[in-house]
């Protein structure tokens, strides 16, 4: 056996920080490259070198079947079978260190059979001993290489002295001129094929430590460097944030995963397109906002960091855009901004209650007495009876606005919904206000019980059936339909749907702000409040188009308990304390 350094044994270099180590042997793929560069030469150099010693040995008068010729012929034949063996089993890619073991061991026994040929102690050809003792340097290390120097030594030295001694006879075919060596003449041809062999093993032991510590250098660095890599694809792959990089004409070079999901779309799709294409803002550097356009059509607000994109010289190569997907936050923003409208009507309408309600009662009480005067004319009844419709209006006004600003506590329970829209519809066919149009309850299936306030939910159904009644025409059909219909969690969906002009999709996102509204004679406080009561039930309301032709307002409210406990905080800020 060989004597070589284990395979994945690392050694510490003098030449390194103190603790650094580095590998002592080379790694699985450079040693499968090395062997077939070392195959190939083989197969090479054996080919001309037996093919030229050949030509030699027949020039000299010798036939095919001569000791020497036919030698070299098995010599070749059993080179290019080794070769084949040896290719195959490097093909496997299994106990590569066998396999130079065996390839090692294999260049020896003919390194010596053409020593044997071509003079024995006194041959040129003992230089074939340093080829494979450079051989083994390369892929066994330097104790290898000391171990092939050694064996080479005992083998010249066997050969040289057994055919001067005549305990081996030379090649019948050869003169025995070169082979007859005097003591001075074999102790010389010795001693300097050892000093050689000495010389190429520690110049290739030197070599192959020096090149095996420069190959550990590089090996950790390249693990360190492959380790920063996946850290770095690791840290960008979980960002939260959309992260893109362009070059400097603002092609996308890299897109993370979040990014692709604001985006609607993949991070392969994203490389190689326009930013532009997706994203619209200045040249200039620094935080904004910006409209994004989504791979399925829609448009998100995004906020955005742009810096430029710089190498390790400091030279701008492109830039980097970090952007989050603001949808959320201005939502969260349009609640706040509404609750602080709803703080301030609440102040507005404790006031407006001490300041407006008396005057209001001592004016209808007034003008009630004068309508009961005998002497009275019927114009001036007439007016006085405008007076009174408009006190009341004025009433019911300071009444909605102690109601929004007031919130009381919610006493939600469970509570049929269908006979609560049946008994509003009848109620809206006593108003003399709410005849003109054609009301009907359309249940959708049966069962339809919420977890509501019973109070509130009535007032939800009565302002947006009064509001979907003034908002059709004389005789036009407005339907209130129930159904049980998930929204985020179970839920009961209530609708209100009228045959009027619809509400424009400009209006839609101001619709349910306080003192809001399109009507001559609206006050823009009930679809406010309507708003306020959703969710304080912590429900949901939509506007689209009904298939009356009108608008449908949607509402869905909770058909389980909430699970929470305490006290929760609605729009508004009015807590509401579960029962």
């Amino acid at each position: 056996m060989l004597e070589t350094d284990p395979p994945d044994a690392v050694v510490p270099s003098s030449s390194t920080p103190a603790g650094e180590a580095v590998p002592a042997a080379p790694s699985h793929e450079v040693l499968t490259r090395r062997l077939r560069v070392l195959l190939v030469t083989r197969v090479v150099v054996a080919t001309l070198l037996f093919g030229g010693t050949l030509l030699l040995a027949l020039r000299g008068g010798r036939s095919f079947s001569a000791f020497t010729p036919a030698g070299l012929i098995g010599a070749t034949v059993a080179t290019f079978a080794a070769s084949g063996a040896f290719a195959v089993w490097l093909g496997r890619g299994r106990r590569l260190q066998g396999l130079v073991t065996a390839q090692i061991v294999f260049d020896l026994g003919l390194a010596t059979f053409l020593v044997y040929l071509s003079g024995a102690a006194g041959s040129l050809l003992s230089v074939l001993y340093g080829i494979v003792v450079l051989y083994a340097a390369m892929t066994r290390g330097p104790a290898a290489s000391r171990a092939v120097a050694a064996i080479s030594i005992v083998l010249h030295a066997g050969v040289g002295y057994g055919v001067a001694t005549g305990a081996l006879p030379p090649p019948p075919d050869q003169p025995s001129r070169p082979y007859a060596l005097e003591a001075a003449e074999l102790a010389f041809a010795l001693l300097s094929n050892t000093v050689a062999l000495l010389v190429v093993a520690a110049l290739a032991s030197n070599l192959s430590q020096r090149v095996r510590r420069a190959s550990g250098r590089l090996r950790v660095v390249q693990r360190q460097a492959d380790r920063l890599a996946r850290l770095n694809d690791d840290i960008v792959r979980s960002m939260s944030s959309g992260l893109l990089t362009t070059d400097l004409e603002g092609v996308v070079l890299r897109a993370n995963p979040s990014a692709a999901e604001i985006l609607a779309s993949e991070p392969e799709s994203l490389v190689g397109t326009s930013i532009d294409q997706w994203i619209t803002f200045g040249d200039e550097e620094g935080r904004g906002e910006a409209d994004a356009r989504r791979a399925d059509g829609g448009v998100v607000r995004i906020g955005y960091t742009k810096t430029p994109l710089r190498s390790v010289g400091g030279e701008v190569e492109g830039a980097l855009l970090v952007f989050v997907d603001l949808t959320e936050i201005h939502a969260l923003r349009e609640e706040a901004d509404r609750a602080q409208r709803l703080a301030l009507l609440g102040g507005v309408a404790a006031g407006l209650a001490h300041e407006i309600r008396n005057p209001l009662g001592a004016i209808s009480g007034s003008v009630q007495m004068v309508t009961e005067s005998p002497s009275l004319e019927p114009d001036d009844r007439q007016l006085l009876s405008i007076v009174l419709d408009e006190v009341d209006r004025l009433n019911a006004l300071v009444t909605t606005m102690l109601e929004i600003g007031r919130s009381p506590p919610l006493r939600p329970g469970r509570t049929d919904l269908v006979t609560m829209a049946r008994e509003v519809a009848s109620v809206a066919a006593q108003d003399e206000t709410l005849r003109a149009a054609d009301i009907e309850v359309v249940v959708e299936e049966d069962s339809h019980p919420a977890h509501v306030d019973p109070d509130r939910v009535r007032q939800l159904l009565w302002n947006l059936l009064k509001n979907a009644v003034q908002a059709s025409p004389e005789g036009g059909r407005v339907e209130i339909r129930i159904a049980n219909e998930t929204h985020g969690d179970e839920g009961v969906r209530i609708e209100v749907a009228d045959a009027g002009p619809g509400v424009p999709e400009s209006d839609r996102a101001r619709l349910f702000d306080t003192f809001f509204s399109k009507r001559t004679h609206g006050i823009g406080l009930g679809l406010a409040l309507v708003k306020q009561i959703v969710d304080g039930h912590g429900g949901a309301i939509e506007v689209g188009e009904s298939d009356l032709g009108g608008a449908a307002f949607r509402v869905w409210l909770p058909a389980q308990p909430p699970r929470l406990s305490g006290r929760v905080t609605p729009v508004g800020g009015i807590p509401v304390t579960p029962p």
